[in-house]
């Protein structure tokens, strides 16, 4: 009887403590968290040196020019990015640029300068130094990949205009650009892209004596941008985010020009 009463104790025991040990233990669920913004507005500084080296003509003669500008400026825009969903993108840059000689010429001039406010402003309209302003809307479709669930890419179509002004000649015009746009994520803050772009323009017109060393006098011609960003993601809630972006830039083909730049941005995401 009392090895019966024993054996019945222990179970119980035994019983008690397996029901208060499985109560006790952690439990795991797993939960999906859609945590993704996808509206995006950016603003930053944009640097860039273009570097031309070549043939260029004027009215009546032809010469050979070696010559770097150096810009700086601001770049601003919006865009939209969802996987599997309509991709748009507007974007706008304001760049003032000058030569290393011209810098300088500036800085001397500004210091004997009785009215500075109408020195800077005769810079911004571009009759000083170099004016670089751009405009593109891109419109496409995101795609995410099945083999890496953080990467997306983007393919789009790009309508946009572009307009400079070198100390009084002009040179403006549109075109129409494709290419694709990936970014993958490595760290949970951390995002690496490539962005590829391939222009084509078109109504180009030059205005003054000097041909401009991007259209060379051509109406028509052929462009493309290669650029890597990094992004990094701030905060927990991911709202902000940190971009830098070096590109290639070549605006025509044709043209002995090259430009190299960077930019940096400070993303707000809803």
């Amino acid at each position: 009887m009392k090895k019966s009463s024993m054996t019945l104790l222990t179970t119980a025991l035994l019983s008690l403590s397996s029901f208060v040990g499985a109560d006790a233990s952690p439990k795991i669920e797993i939960t999906t968290i859609d945590g993704a913004n996808d509206n995006r507005v950016y603003v930053g500084p944009e640097f860039m040196w273009s570097h031309f080296n070549g043939g260029l003509k004027s009215k009546s003669i032809d010469f050979s020019l070696t010559q770097n500008v150096y810009y700086g400026g601001l770049r601003f825009g919006y865009e939209y990015l969802r996987p599997n969903a309509f991709y748009a993108n507007t974007d706008a840059v304001v760049a003032l640029g000058s030569t290393k000689n011209n810098i300088r010429a500036e800085k001397d001039e500004l210091k004997m300068d009785k009215d500075p406010a109408a020195h800077i402003k005769e810079t911004f309209k571009g009759h000083r130094g170099h004016l670089w302003t751009n405009i593109e809307q891109k419109l496409g479709y995101t795609f995410a990949s099945s083999l890496v669930p953080s990467n997306t890419i983007s393919w789009y179509v790009a309508p946009g205009f572009h307009f400079e002004h070198i100390k009084g000649s002009k040179a403006q015009w549109w075109y129409a650009a494709t290419g694709l746009k990936t970014l993958q994520q490595f760290t949970e803050h951390f995002h690496v892209g490539c962005d590829l772009k391939v222009m084509y323009a078109f109504d180009g017109h030059d205005q003054g004596a000097l041909i401009h060393p991007t259209t060379l006098g051509k109406k028509e011609f052929w462009g493309y941008e290669v650029g890597v960003p990094f992004e990094w993601s701030l905060g927990e809630s991911h709202a902000f985010d940190i971009q830098l972006k070096p590109y290639l830039l070549k605006l025509n083909l044709d043209s002995p020009e090259t430009i190299l730049g960077a930019r940096v941005e400070l993303g707000y995401n809803f």
